[in-house]
């Protein structure tokens, strides 16, 4: 399970921007972690601010553009968490970082990351979250 919107506390719509972009050569996955690179899509790595969430599939190529859902104040996301979770990662915690792979939270790195955790649900290995460090705030 990737990153998925599920809703802003103020009420406000999904914000896409369209305008922007990939990295040539690469592939991205619909709900992955992404962040702004020498002006253009790239994956987010651990301990960088996201800036958004890659809204499509799109093949490696060159000059095409990525439909992002940018990461907001007060927009709430769902994902699956990965790892060993640390004996702190749950509600509250707010510097948990993004695995490796872009697709989920990294449970087991809670000291720099870009999520705060709302609510963590154990039975389906997912939490409900916030990005705390954004890029484009």
């Amino acid at each position: 399970m990737a990153f998925k919107w599920l809703y802003n506390e103020y009420g406000a719509p999904v914000t896409r921007i369209t305008t922007i972009l990939a990295t040539d050569s690469e592939a991205f996955t619909f709900g992955e972690a992404l962040k702004l690179a020498s002006g253009k899509w790239t994956k987010a790595t651990n301990g960088v601010a996201v800036a958004g969430f890659a809204n499509q599939t799109l093949a490696a190529g060159t000059n095409q553009y990525l439909d992002v859902i940018q990461a907001r104040e007060g927009d709430v996301f769902e994902s699956a968490y990965t790892g060993t979770p640390d004996a702190t990662f749950l509600a509250g915690a707010n510097t948990v970082d993004v695995s490796a792979d872009g697709l989920t939270v990294l449970a087991s790195d809670v000291t720099s990351g870009s999520f705060s955790i709302l609510e963590v649900n154990t039975n389906k290995t997912t939490c409900r979250l916030k990005v705390k460090n954004r890029q484009l705030s």
